[in-house]
């Protein structure tokens, strides 16, 4: 269960910042809802992480 909160976590993170960047450069319109939404799923996970860090 760690790995795959982490994998998330990570995953989602760098795609909330990366995906404006493309978006940016094909001169489309960014979709902040999405990004804002892949930011906080990806911060929800590294919170879970840290609270259940020292169960098995």
């Amino acid at each position: 269960m760690k790995k795959l909160l982490s994998w998330s976590a990570v995953g989602l993170l760098t795609t909330a910042v990366l995906d404006p960047l493309v978006y940016g450069m094909l001169e489309r319109p960014i979709p902040w809802l999405r990004d804002v939404l892949m930011a906080a799923g990806g911060i929800a996970c590294f919170y879970l992480l840290i609270k259940f860090r020292h169960e098995r």
